[in-house]
């Protein structure tokens, strides 16, 4: 039987130890910042733009990302195949960006069957994206079955939930990846005066609750979690902010041990569309298996 590798994108955020423990395979989004571009956490990491980022101000450059080419997907997948592997490719919402599409048209040109190939919208990103195709690695490794794996990682999906707050609404604007019917829910409180709770549902941006400062912005993070009767896995996201994230760790401790706890830098690929000071909860409830 055929074992079941994991793919994914570089928006994942996954450390890379984590990557190689479980041998999950990261395709590196395109970054932009200004006239150059990298690939995302390969030829800039993310602890180096994060330095770069909190100098900038929102209008001195213009950053955004972009997926990998049909054709890297396609010499991946054959590399796998080749290697008498099935896969399981798990991305970022389809809803954010290309990356999905791009999977799906190259399982397609190389004509592969679904039974060989799986492409998943996670409907979610960063950690909300990590955590499943962790898991997804995790399972492969005990010897589960392609479609079983599909199964699970399909479940899982409806039972991780991701909400964010930005310093700034400027770089969200300026990529688009906030639509205008979201926009239009906000109302029209310039950006600079409101940090609004942002929620991943049905992997589009979507307002959860309106809060002014920063400090009201954590706190609806913590309430967030505190909503949860179980949580089986958590991860704090952030970008320029690491002392933000003591206070989060600090809050949630009774709901949640912060030892388990992820902490971690967003990719890239994200940062550019959240800016400095942003940061985020991803929550896996389990109970799916």
């Amino acid at each position: 039987m055929p074992g079941v590798r994991i793919v994914t994108d570089s928006t994942c955020d996954l450390p890379l130890e984590l990557v190689r423990e479980y041998n999950i395979t990261v395709i590196p989004e395109f970054v932009h910042i200004g006239n150059e571009t990298f690939l995302d956490r390969v030829e800039l990491s993310a602890d180096e733009f994060h330095r770069r980022l909190a100098s900038w101000s929102p209008n001195s450059l213009v950053l955004n990302s972009n997926h990998p080419p049909t054709e890297v997907f396609e010499e991946v997948y054959k590399r796998i195949l080749k290697e008498g592997e099935n896969i399981i490719s798990i991305h970022h919402s389809a809803k954010l960006g290309g990356t999905f599409q791009a999977a799906v048209t190259a399982r397609n040109n190389i004509l592969a069957p679904t039974s060989q190939i799986a492409v998943i919208d996670s409907l979610s990103a960063s950690f909300g994206l990590g955590i499943i195709a962790l898991e997804a690695a995790k399972r492969a490794r005990q010897g589960l079955h392609h479609s079983e794996l599909v199964s699970i990682v399909n479940r899982m999906i409806f039972q991780t939930h991701v909400i964010f707050f930005t310093e700034t609404m400027h770089y969200l604007q300026h990529s688009g990846r906030i639509n205008s019917k979201a926009q239009a829910a906000l109302g029209p409180t310039p950006a600079t005066n409101f940090r609004p709770l942002l929620r991943l549902e049905d992997g589009l941006i979507v307002p959860f609750e309106r809060t002014r400062t920063r400090t009201k912005a954590i706190e609806g993070l913590c309430e967030f979690v505190e909503d949860f009767p179980h949580i089986e896995e958590m991860a704090i996201m952030y970008s320029t902010s690491p002392n933000d994230v003591e206070t989060l760790l600090n809050r949630i401790a009774p709901i949640f041990p912060r030892e388990r706890v992820f902490v971690g830098l967003f990719s890239p690929a994200l940062a550019v569309h959240l800016g400095p000071g942003s940061m985020g909860v991803t929550v896996y409830e389990g109970g799916v298996f």
